[in-house]
């Protein structure tokens, strides 16, 4: 077996806040053939039915179109744009598309 991404939930608050932070990462070559959308379904299922999350969000850069497109096929709304939100390579602050997704949108998505 070779590892060729990685997906995570980190951030987890509970308390009244009850949500986490939604990252992923794909090696190149294997863009394109449904294991991020397949991977963040999975994390879904495991934020929200076992872990009994009540949100769960992840920003994303404003260019990266496929990536937008693979929370969006998660039933993953955007929410906003957070200005300069994170710094990136060369201490650049980059803006990133806040996307989310409560468990009420999740239990009806896959009702």
């Amino acid at each position: 077996m070779k590892v060729i991404g990685r997906i995570s939930l980190t951030v987890v608050s509970r308390g009244p806040f009850q949500n986490a932070n939604l990252g992923y990462y794909l090696d190149k070559p294997h863009n394109g053939r449904g294991y991020s959308t397949e991977a963040v379904q999975l994390c879904l299922h495991f934020a929200f039915r076992e872990c009994r999350l009540h949100r769960v969000q992840a920003g994303v850069m404003p260019i990266n179109n496929p990536s937008m497109r693979v929370l969006e096929k998660n039933g993953i709304r955007q929410e906003g744009l957070a200005k300069r939100y994170l710094k990136l390579n060369d201490d650049v602050w980059a803006d990133h598309n806040i996307y989310a997704i409560t468990a009420e949108d999740y239990h009806v998505k896959t009702s």
